[in-house]
Formats: C-alpha cells, sequence, structure tokens
C-alpha cells in the first residue's frame, strides 16, 4: 500500500505542477470575450467587468453574439455585445443593467419620436429574474453536469431531460420514481422498497446518483425540497462523470443563496393529501449586504399509505451562504442534515407469470419488523473565480456522512400451487463518508477561424464504507428456521424475528481512492459546425476487507475514458449531432461491496454508447429533441462454454432505442410537454441459469409515452392534466414474470388567490385504474397507487 500511496501523491503533485502554469498564463490572458451563445458572452462580461445584469432566459435563448473586442465601460461595451441580437440593456436606478427587447423603430418623420421608458416597461418588460455568473439551475438552458465548462442544451451531444422547480411542484412530484415516469429512457425499479434506483437504457443503477455534480451514491430516497432541477443524462459518459453511469446518471441541482432587490423573499408550502399524508415546506433568503447572502430551505413530512402498515417520516434543512467580491468571486456553503424513516415495502410476489391478485392495499410480509432509515450530514463549499475575461476557475468540495439501515420480512415466492406464501428476512447496514474535491479551469481561445471552449480538470476522492448483513430467523418456530409459510390470502402476519449474522452473511470494510485529471476541447469551427472532443484518465484504487473470511483484497484500475461529439447546424435553432462515449463498471460493485478473490484482477465493465440526435429551440417556449442510440456492455464474467469450471470476459449485453420530446406553448394560455420512448435490451451471453442469452432485460418496457398539459383558465385559475403510459415489461432476466403495461390519468386545477398565495387542488390517478408500477425482482412487484386526492397552499412573501 506504500507504493500505492506514492503513486497517488506524485500524481497529485504532477497535477498540481501541470495546473499552476495554466493559472498564470490564465491570469495574463488579453482582456477579449470571444464570440459565442450570448448567455455566455454575458457572463463573462458581468465576471471580467462587475457589471450586473438581469434578464429572462428566454429572451437570450438561441441567440449568438459577436463578443467583446476590449473591455471598456458597460454603456459602450453592453451595445457591442447585443450587436445584432435585437436586444438592448436599460440601465436601472441601482445601477444594474435589464436585458430586454429593443424598441420598435418608427419608420419616416416618426421614427425619431422616442418610445419612453414607461411605455416600453409596460409593453417589453419581462418578469426579472437575477442573472448569475453560473447558473444556479437550468432555466437558461446550460448543464455543467453533461458537459464539462457547461454548453447550451442544443450543444450538448447526448440526451438529457431537465425537470425544474416549477415543474415538480406543478405535478406533484414527491419522489425520484415519481420524476422519471416523465423522463423517456429512464424507468423506476422497486429498490428491494429502500432506496432510489433507476433503470438507464436497460442498465439498473442505485449509485449513479449526484448532488450539485458530485457522487450522492448510498442507497436511500432523495427528496426535492432543496433543489432547483434535476437533470438526467441518459447514456454513459466516464469522461464527464468518472466510473459508473453505465447507462445514465441524475443530478439534483440545489437551491443556492441569492441577491434579490426586493429584500427577504421566500414561500411556504403547506400540502395535505390522501392517507394521512402531511408534507410542509420552507425557502426563505435575503441579501444581508452586496457581498453577503443566506437562503434557508426545510421539509417536514408524515404520511401513511394505502399500503397496511406503511409509513414515512422524513425532516430537513438545508442553510446556504454565498459571498461575492464584486462580480469575479462568488463563493458558496451549502450544509443539509436529512434523516428519512419509512417501511419497507417490497411489494407482491408473482404467480402462473404474472403478480398475485390481491387487495392493493395487502401487505405481504411483517411491516413491523420491515423498514429502513437513512441519517445524512453534507457540507459543500464551492468557489468560482474570473481570471480573465477568457479564463474562468471552478472549485468545489464536498464531505457528506452516510448512515443507512434497512430490515425487512418479505415474500419469496409461492408454495403449494398458489395457497401459500414463502416469507424471509434479512437487514443490512452501511456507513459511509465521502470525500470529494474537483477543480476546473476553463479558457476561452481561438486558433485562426477556430473558436476553443477549453476545459481541464482534476478530481480527487476518498470513500470508506462499513456495510454488513443479518439474516431474520423465526425463532419461535425452532433456532435455525430463516423462513416461514402463510396462507396467500392472509400474507401480512407477525411472528418474533430476530436479526443476526449467519455464516454466509458478508460483513465488508472498504476504502476507494481516486484521482482523475480530465481535458476538454469544445471547438467552433464554423457558425454551423462544432466539435466536441475530451479524455479522462483515472486512477482507482480499493483496499477491501472481507471481514467474515478474513481477506484481504485489493483492486487497482487505470480507465481511459473517452467522449467524441459532432454537432451541426442547419438553422440557427436546429442543432443535429453525432457521439461516443464510455463508462467503467468497477468490479467492487456500486456499494463497495463485491470484490472477491476470483473478481478483484478482472478489468472493469465497460459500456459504449453511439448516439445520433436533433434538438430545436424556436420562439415562444417552443422545443423538441430526438435521439436513437446503441449501447453494448463488454467485459462480462461468464462461464466458459468449453472449460468447465472457467470463466471468460464477453460481450453480456445490447440496447437500442428512440428518444423523443418536445416542449410547447401552443397559445398564449395553454402549454405542452411530452415524452417518448421505444427500447430493446437483451443479453447476448448466457450469465446464470435465470439470465439466458437473448433474455431481455427488466424493467424495460417496450414504449413509454407520457404528457403534461396546462391551461389557463382566466380569473388567475390553471388547469392541468397529464398521462403516463408503459407497455408490459419483464421483472427479472428470467422472463418467467410480467408486469402488464398500463396507463393513468393525473389533473390538478390552481387558483392564484392574490399576489402571494396558490391553492392547488390535485387527483392522482384519476380513473382509479388497478396497475403494478415497478419491480425488484420475480417475487418484489409494487402495485400503484389507487386514487388520490391532495391539497397544497403555496404562500409567498
Amino acid at each position: 500500500m506504500v507504493g500505492h500511496d506514492r503513486a497517488a501523491l506524485t500524481m497529485k503533485k504532477l497535477a498540481l505542477a501541470a495546473l499552476l502554469p495554466m493559472l498564470s498564463a490564465l491570469a495574463t490572458a488579453a482582456p477579449t470575450i470571444p464570440a459565442g451563445a450570448l448567455d455566455q458572452v454575458l457572463r463573462s462580461y458581468m465576471l471580467a467587468s462587475g457589471a450586473l445584469l438581469s434578464a429572462d432566459g428566454r429572451l437570450t435563448q438561441g441567440v449568438d453574439s459577436p463578443g467583446l473586442n476590449q473591455l471598456s465601460a458597460p454603456e459602450r461595451d453592453l451595445p457591442a455585445i447585443l450587436a445584432g441580437t435585437g436586444l438592448q440593456a436599460a440601465r436601472q436606478p441601482d445601477g444594474s443593467y435589464l436585458l430586454r427587447a429593443a424598441p420598435p423603430v418608427m419608420a419616416g418623420p416618426a421614427a425619431a419620436v422616442p418610445i419612453s421608458e414607461a411605455e416600453i416597461d409596460a409593453l417589453q418588460r419581462l418578469p426579472e429574474v437575477l442573472a448569475h455568473a453560473e447558473p444556479q439551475s437550468p432555466y437558461d438552458g446550460v448543464s455543467r453536469f453533461a458537459v464539462k465548462g457547461g454548453a447550451a442544451l442544443r450543444d450538448t451531444p447526448q440526451a438529457l431531460t431537465i425537470v425544474d422547480a416549477a415543474q415538480i411542484r406543478e405535478r406533484n412530484l414527491l419522489s425520484m420514481g415519481d420524476l422519471l415516469e416523465y423522463v423517456p429512457g429512464v424507468q423506476a425499479s422497486q429498490g428491494e422498497g429502500n432506496r432510489d434506483n433507476a433503470v438507464f437504457r436497460g442498465y439498473n443503477s442505485s449509485a449513479d446518483f449526484y448532488l450539485n455534480g458530485m457522487r450522492d451514491d448510498v442507497q436511500y430516497f432523495r427528496d426535492f425540497y432543496n433543489i432547483d432541477a434535476v437533470e438526467v443524462l441518459k447514456g454513459p459518459n466516464a469522461m464527464a462523470l468518472g466510473r459508473g453511469g453505465s447507462g445514465g446518471a441524475v443530478n439534483r441541482v440545489g437551491k443556492q443563496a441569492q441577491w434579490r432587490a426586493a429584500g427577504l423573499v421566500g414561500e411556504a408550502g403547506l400540502l395535505l393529501g390522501a392517507w394521512g399524508r402531511r408534507r410542509a415546506t420552507l425557502d426563505v433568503g435575503d441579501a444581508v449586504n452586496p457581498a453577503l447572502a443566506w437562503r434557508l430551505n426545510a421539509v417536514d413530512e408524515d404520511a401513511d399509505s394505502f399500503r397496511d402498515g406503511v409509513w414515512l417520516k422524513r425532516r430537513g434543512i438545508s442553510p446556504a451562504l454565498a459571498w461575492r467580491d464584486g462580480a469575479a468571486t462568488l463563493v458558496q456553503l451549502n450544509y443539509e442534515h436529512f434523516r428519512d424513516r419509512r417501511t419497507t415495502d417490497r411489494g407482491v410476489p408473482s404467480l402462473n407469470g404474472r403478480p398475485v391478485a390481491s387487495d392493493a392495499s395487502t401487505f405481504f410480509g411483517d411491516p413491523a419488523n420491515s423498514h429502513n432509515g437513512v441519517a445524512i450530514d453534507g457540507l459543500t463549499a464551492r468557489l468560482e473565480h474570473q481570471l480573465s475575461p477568457s479564463a474562468r476557475l471552478y472549485t468545489q468540495l464536498h464531505y457528506a456522512r452516510y448512515d443507512k439501515y434497512y430490515q425487512n420480512v418479505f415474500p419469496g415466492g409461492v408454495d403449494d400451487g398458489g395457497a401459500t406464501v414463502r416469507m424471509l428476512g434479512y437487514g443490512s447496514t452501511t456507513r459511509r463518508g465521502n470525500l470529494f474535491y474537483q477543480i476546473d479551469l476553463e479558457l476561452d481561445a481561438s486558433t485562426g477561424a477556430l473558436r476553443h471552449r477549453v476545459t481541464t480538470g482534476l478530481e480527487l476522492g476518498r470513500q470508506r464504507t462499513d456495510n454488513a448483513r443479518t439474516t431474520g430467523y423465526f425463532d419461535t418456530l425452532g433456532p435455525e428456521v430463516r423462513f416461514v409459510s402463510v396462507p396467500i390470502g392472509s400474507p401480512n402476519f407477525s411472528l418474533p424475528v430476530s436479526f443476526r449474522t449467519s455464516a454466509t452473511d458478508m460483513s465488508n470494510a472498504s476504502t476507494a481512492e481516486n484521482i482523475s485529471l480530465y481535458v476538454q476541447d469544445q471547438v467552433t469551427l464554423t457558425p454551423q459546425w462544432q466539435l466536441l472532443a475530451g479524455l479522462r484518465y483515472e486512477s482507482l484504487d480499493v483496499d477491501f476487507r472481507d471481514n467474515r473470511n478474513a481477506l484481504q483484497l485489493a483492486s487497482h484500475d487505470r480507465p481511459l475514458s473517452p467522449r467524441l461529439g459532432m454537432i451541426y447546424r442547419p438553422l440557427p435553432a436546429l442543432s443535429l449531432y453525432a457521439s461516443y462515449s464510455k463508462a467503467y463498471a468497477l468490479r467492487v460493485g456500486e456499494q463497495m461491496a463485491s470484490l472477491t478473490v476470483d473478481n478483484q484482477a478482472l478489468a472493469p465493465e465497460t459500456v459504449r454508447n453511439t448516439e445520433i440526435g436533433a434538438k430545436w429551440v424556436g420562439g415562444a417556449g417552443m422545443s423538441a429533441s430526438a435521439a436513437i442510440y446503441g449501447l453494448r456492455r463488454g467485459n462480462v464474467l461468464v462461464a466458459d462454454p468449453v472449460d468447465a469450471g472457467a470463466m471468460e470476459l464477453v460481450e453480456g449485453q445490447r440496447g437500442q432505442g428512440v428518444e423523443l420530446e418536445l416542449a410547447a406553448r401552443v397559445s398564449a394560455g395553454w402549454k405542452l410537454s411530452a415524452g417518448y420512448a421505444w427500447q430493446r435490451s437483451h443479453l447476448t451471453a448466457t450469465q446464470s441459469a435465470n439470465s439466458q442469452a437473448g433474455a431481455r432485460m427488466p424493467h424495460v418496457p417496450r414504449q413509454t409515452l407520457s404528457l403534461w398539459s396546462t391551461h389557463a383558465l382566466g380569473h388567475g385559475m390553471e388547469a392541468a392534466l397529464g398521462l403516463v403510459a408503459r407497455s408490459a415489461m419483464f421483472s427479472s432476466t428470467s422472463n418467467l414474470v410480467t408486469l402488464p403495461g398500463y396507463a393513468r390519468l393525473d389533473g390538478s386545477l390552481s387558483w392564484r388567490l392574490d399576489a402571494h398565495n396558490r391553492l392547488q387542488f390535485g387527483v392522482d390517478n384519476l380513473l382509479d385504474r388497478a396497475y403494478y408500477i415497478s419491480s425488484y425482482n420475480d417475487n418484489n412487484i409494487s402495485p400503484g397507487a389507487p386514487r388520490a386526492v391532495r391539497v397544497s397552499l403555496f404562500s409567498g412573501f
């Protein structure tokens, strides 16, 4: 291990030695801002000049700027930046500037008659939002998660869905599973009733979750109370994210402290719903002075369920501070203290290839001995600094402690021809400490006619994990009884059960350390063509102790991850792209618990993604995207069909699909969003007796569809109707059990009571249809909720 420590230290020194000369060179770069997307040019200008500018993101979407050759004063610089855009910057009484449409110019003699500021404001002024040097949410259509250095969505050569806070509230999305129903190409799976689980293009994952671009990989249920937006990246991309992410990843963008002219602002929300749901949220913040601002988010929720004996309780508080030195430097601090406790509900078993027919409320197992919880304390510090008009520095440090436990008594299968259900029990604990550090340097430069946005970065990480498993014993039936059979008509039962370590239960301790160096260049070749090329080198060292067998294991991986994308804009509003990306899955597993003597020296599994697509951004909130992809999973460990007892690495899985998304403001009072996916994913090699070559992957319906339509009714009233539908899918690679397809209608009606208060009435599953929403395996299948009513009140101040 000493050699590995020295190697890691040497890598860090080399990385810093390489970065320091770049910092020096960038700090003395010429003060020019190259042409490009208007939102990017304006951010660079604000950081370089210290000027403050407010704008509605719809004004800058899809607009290019000629840039700026030399810094002067805002009254001269801003007209040059906005030349040819049809926009102007109006100086406000506080010295800041407001971006808006340029006033109309009248032909003939009347052209000399100016239009008053009041008339322009009355006709053209849009709702004011705070302009940041770096967007804190994706309203301006930029993601730093999908592309290092950030890129407009139209210049991101990969499928990406962004759900903002307004959509989360309007659609009453209270869980990750709710949200993913509106994301084509991604399906929520059950996660054993104790965690978020997502299936990205056929790849099941409980760890590919991020918070502000940093790993948030412990198994638990996430909340949105302190979240501005959720970004869902489809397809692997190790160049941007590092290891994992075989099919995609989810990033939650946290709410940050802001400077607002109105003083103390915020919103309190209260939700009351079916089955005793009570949820209160708070979002409040203020600017102490021009340099310091704060924000506080909190949640308190209690609920029962349509499922017998099922409940949840969660509490969270998340304060944030921000400090800025003019417009050149921004420092942000975020802390979260979060607790979630709930019943572990693993649904119903199957019989004759379908879920067992039972009332949706019937709990299969012992709810009193099935529960889980997580305690999280996390702190993030972020620094953004403009080194020059063409050079920026971003650095982020994140530390989090997770304490997760769960236990359950659950159905393991149906016996006696369907007369009885076999019940099993087990428990698990995970304690993890995550420490991650990232630093990115971004440079805008030109080489002849080519414009470059170069991002170089370093990521350091250390994860310390302890996990253990226990087995449930029904001691009143005998000292070694591990399962009990109960009548299928009375599956909700209660028997004394003790959870203790068996001879085969795992107990592990691991330390994972990674060092990553990456470089990416987004090159504007011509006004129509862009090239995105990147490469990441990772050093991944895992020290693993199998406490049960007193084994000390280790793995040492050095993957090299490429990314390549080409973007073509035949029209200003239309982008066509083709891309290739790659990801790696470590043998130690998502939760650092799977390393063995046999696999510790094996190369990681790989997933390769090729994709072509189109993105269109029109006026008045119109946008559409389409993606066609193919994925291949390699280095899968399977039994050698020729040499009995031997193993080999083969290509093990393939997937193909089409994903479509649309957002449109059809008329002044009608908004519509839609998503559709067609997918195939299957095994190409036999991996076990229940995973044969040719088997379709579970949790991958052939077709999914989502619609959400909002209509303004006048007098402050608004109605919305949503549709979520999918075709049938298998619950495991055995392909023996099918979850039928379904379609569900949801609706809501809201009233703007006054300038500060809004009342919302919603109904989920309007037609009260019975359906099955997800599964973990053939005998853990979750029924969908029947009709549910909720009432919400949001009060702004």
